[in-house]
């Protein structure tokens, strides 16, 4: 059977047009692709459409924010009483407000004050402040291939080609992500590497009694799925407790998506700060700073670190997220997140094993990622070679026979999805066949 050619025109005919007056025709690197991005006009439960008219099967799910799946009626019917009975938003306090703090303290192990900006690199940004201003010290400890938003503060050693002669693994010099940030901050910044529990513990004797936060990812999905080796967070834990380090876990993504009260959560492990984001409000932009009320007490107007923002605490974003938390407190959520992931996983592993190539699949609930080797993936720079460009050859004739077949993988630096509650298990059945259909065609390349 001839799969038929995706027709792209309408794409290409905006793309063209937004190269006029968007820098790059898009809306930042993320929304990137070569030779022109789809263009997406329209999205509900498990599907979206592009202004072609194409319609795939979305495995992209807005970065993973919408875990419910896209225009989910229940909240969408919070944010249209909010707007009938609240209006959009006050920028004053609220009683919404109070109602998502008083979720967030029952969801998450860490929490006990929260605020709420919108984005998670506002988040991560007060988060970073408030470290220093609790401690008194100026330095950051961060680790490699971790994305904690755009701000000077962390946009350090993010994405970037490893070269051990220049920037050794034992001791990584910190990589700025852009032109255009304040070079002075580099010597504020220590890098080490996930899962490297020697190295984590190196950096803090050199540098412990100068280090305000350790700030991570605790399960490391900016580079797919990795996750935590045995006793690495525990560690991480007991050394910033010996040192008075704010640990800071950025669970912007694996916040209400790998568990109802995230990674830490799942691990067992309880940081100081935490981020979350995402999936928090299915979609819409609301992000959390949260953790334990001695050191959340420090922001003002109670203390002296400055938080604020017109649209922090924003009604319809904060709507949204109640909507959301209330579906998944119900718990079948989260239920049928695993079973569909597990669905998936076990479908391509095994077509993985019948074609005998060098690949490896990596879940965590409902996030799973596809890399192209047979070599171990603990850290950023082992997965560096696979995730250093959106042009990896393979990796985008991966998207591109999914797209002909339907389905929609985000034209990445990794390939990463997200499931949705809306996925049906044929949907499920319908990528895995494709996935495996593709290590069957491609099985001489891949070996």
């Amino acid at each position: 059977m001839t799969t038929p050619r995706l027709s792209t025109e309408k794409s290409a005919e905006l793309f063209e047009r937004a190269n006029r007056v968007e820098p790059g025709g898009v809306q930042g690197q993320g929304r990137s692709a070569s030779p022109f991005p789809l263009f997406m006009s329209r999205a509900e439960a498990s599907h979206i459409w592009d202004v072609d008219g194409n319609e795939f099967i979305d495995f992209h799910a807005g970065f993973g924010s919408v875990i419910l799946g896209h225009n989910a009626p229940a909240v969408r019917d919070g944010v249209a009483k909010a707007l009938d009975e609240n209006g959009v938003t006050f920028a004053t306090a609220n009683p919404l407000e109070v109602q998502l703090a008083e979720q967030i303290a029952d969801i998450v192990p860490c929490a006990e004050r929260s605020v709420f900006p919108c984005t998670g690199t506002e988040a991560t940004y007060h988060a970073i402040r408030l470290a220093r201003g609790v401690t008194g010290r100026e330095r950051i400890l961060k680790l490699e291939g971790h994305y904690h938003g755009w701000h000077d503060y962390v946009s350090w050693s993010v994405r970037f080609e490893p070269d051990a002669t220049v920037n050794p693994a034992s001791n990584p010099i910190p990589i700025p992500a852009s032109t255009g940030m304040l070079r002075a901050i580099e010597d504020s910044v220590v890098i080490r590497q996930y899962n490297d529990a020697e190295g984590i513990r190196e950096a803090i004797d050199r540098y412990g009694g100068e280090i305000a936060a350790l700030i991570l990812e605790p399960i490391f999905l900016n580079a797919g799925v990795i996750l935590p080796e045995p006793g690495y967070l525990e560690l991480c834990r007991e050394l910033c407790t010996q040192e008075g380090i704010v640990l800071i876990f950025d669970e912007v993504i694996t916040g209400f998506r790998v568990a109802l009260g995230g990674a830490q959560e799942l691990t067992g492990v309880t940081p100081d700060l935490t981020t979350l984001g995402k999936a928090v409000a299915n979609g819409f932009p609301l992000s959390v700073l949260t953790g334990r009320a001695d050191l959340m007490d420090r922001l003002v107007p109670r203390g002296d670190v400055l938080f604020g923002g017109t649209f922090a605490g924003h009604v319809t974003n904060t709507a949204a997220a109640l909507a959301c938390t209330a579906e998944l407190r119900h718990g079948h959520v989260h239920r049928r997140l695993e079973a569909l992931g597990h669905q998936f996983e076990s479908g391509v592993r095994a077509g993985i094993a019948d074609a005998q190539v060098r690949a490896q699949f990596h879940r965590v609930g409902s996030v799973w990622t596809l890399y192209f080797t047979d070599r171990p993936i603990r850290n950023y720079r082992d997965a560096a070679l696979l995730i250093a460009t959106k042009d990896n050859e393979v990796q985008a004739m991966f998207r591109r026979w999914m797209l002909e077949r339907g389905v929609y993988i985000h034209p990445h630096y990794m390939l990463r999805g997200y499931i949705t509650a809306a996925h049906t298990e044929e949907e499920i059945e319908h990528a895995t066949s494709a996935t495996v259909d593709f290590l069957r065609e491609h099985r001489q390349r891949l070996q």
